[in-house]
């Protein structure tokens, strides 16, 4: 018997089925997973932190999936990853946020198993013990920061095996011991914070391959010897923050070269003498803060050319001469701090309305006192009249004080309402 053919519409309807068939099993082989290896490594180090996965981004308890796959942002937990191995099927992580969780305990030496980490946020927890040596392994990593925590030992010499790190922060921890030579691998560094960290000894020479940095924080440490000249190689330095350290002067004169700087913090320098030569070629100074450094110097005539100059503290040195009248009518400068110096002269009879904060304390001005201490700033000055030595604070209630230390009936307090 002859089979009556097949209509147009059962033809399509069949390719359709088919069609569909295809992509379910397309879909099944190459079903997006998790390494097993890597998940089982998070697994154990959030078992140990006490914390668990979010659902947002362990959909059905497949790591990988949710927003680990979009993208997690700043986050303060979660992972991302990325799913280009084995032809699509596999998914590695490569990022990893645990910020401000309250996790105690330590840093696993199993972290070195992921090893396509490429970020790496553990800042604000509460973790102890040392940072393991297996961080080393991550060589992919350019991003890693384990700031305000409890870390103390040895910083690994291992960090210097992750030569992709752009950003590293270690700041605020109990770390003993010096920095590691190794770390001079890290070329292409441009932030490093490892402020009051415990470190101590001398920057390492190594550190002169560092040329890439852009902000360096390293104030409140026990780091000694002197400020290596090849600091001045760091032409890219924004910021540079050395105060509360036990470094050696003289300053280095190579520091003019960072013509790009904003930011640059120095105190407690101790021994030799230095001048104000190394902030010769900072003109995009915004602060510039030089306290107890046994600089003997003058101010430079020119201090009135740092245009955008904010902020300067140079108080608990050896300056002397007058005070260039142009820091006083600097549009930029809101503070001014020179108390502790031997500066002389007169106070000028003009100053820019901006400038709200001034320290002329203990130095050895003289003259009256100009008009413009009635524009409500806050002002603390010698002044020496004879014997007497006057003390002044004008608060922000436009009430000037003279609290007097001398001789021969000087008043011992004076008040004055404008």
């Amino acid at each position: 018997m002859k089979s009556m053919p097949k209509s147009p519409r059962y033809t399509i309807l069949a390719f359709c089925f088919w069609c569909i068939h295809l992509l379910r099993s397309v879909e099944r082989s190459t079903a997006q997973t998790t390494d097993p290896s890597e998940a089982a490594t998070l697994h154990s180090i959030f078992q140990q932190w006490n914390i668990s996965a979010t659902s947002d981004w362990n959909i059905s308890g497949e790591l990988c999936s949710g927003v680990a796959l979009k993208g997690i942002g700043n986050v303060n937990l979660g992972i991302e990853c990325l799913c280009t191995f084995n032809n699509g099927s596999t998914c590695r992580i490569t990022r990893l946020r645990v910020v401000m969780q309250n996790v105690t305990g330590h840093i696993p030496e199993t972290i070195g198993n992921l090893t396509h980490l490429n970020y790496l946020a553990l800042d604000g927890n509460y973790l102890t013990g040392s940072l393991p040596s297996s961080i080393g392994n991550l060589r992919s990593m350019q991003y890693m920061s384990v700031s305000t925590n409890l870390l103390s030992g040895g910083i690994p010499k291992e960090l210097g095996n992750l030569r992709n790190l752009t950003n590293l922060g270690l700041g605020t921890n109990s770390f003993s011991g010096s920095l590691p030579p190794q770390m001079g691998n890290l070329i292409i560094l441009q932030e490093f914070n490892m402020d009051s960290i415990g470190v101590s000894g001398p920057i390492p020479s190594t550190f002169a391959n560092l040329v890439n940095l852009e902000r360096l924080w390293a104030f409140d440490n026990e780091l000694n010897g002197t400020i290596p000249d090849f600091t001045g190689n760091w032409t890219k330095l924004k910021i540079l923050k050395l105060h509360g350290n036990a470094f050696q002067g003289p300053i280095p004169s190579s520091l003019s070269s960072l013509a790009s700087l904003t930011d640059l913090q120095i105190g407690e320098i101790t021994s030799r003498s230095s001048s104000l030569a190394f902030i010769k070629g900072m003109r995009n100074l915004t602060t510039l803060i030089v306290k107890n450094s046994k600089i003997s110097d003058r101010i430079p005539f020119d201090i009135g050319e740092y245009r955008s100059l904010q902020h300067l503290d140079l108080s608990f040195n050896n300056l002397t001469g007058e005070i260039p009248s142009s820091l006083f009518n600097m549009n930029s400068l809101s503070s001014l701090f020179l108390g502790n110096n031997s500066l002389f002269g007169n106070l000028p009879s003009n100053k820019s309305s901006s400038l709200q904060n001034i320290d002329l304390s203990y130095n050895q001005l003289s003259g009256g006192l100009p008009s413009w201490i009635t524009q409500g700033l806050q002002l603390y000055v010698q002044k020496m009249h004879k014997v007497c030595y006057f003390h002044l604070y004008f608060s922000s209630d436009q009430t000037i004080h003279y609290i007097s230390k001398g001789e021969f009936g000087c008043p011992v307090e004076l008040n004055c309402n404008n």
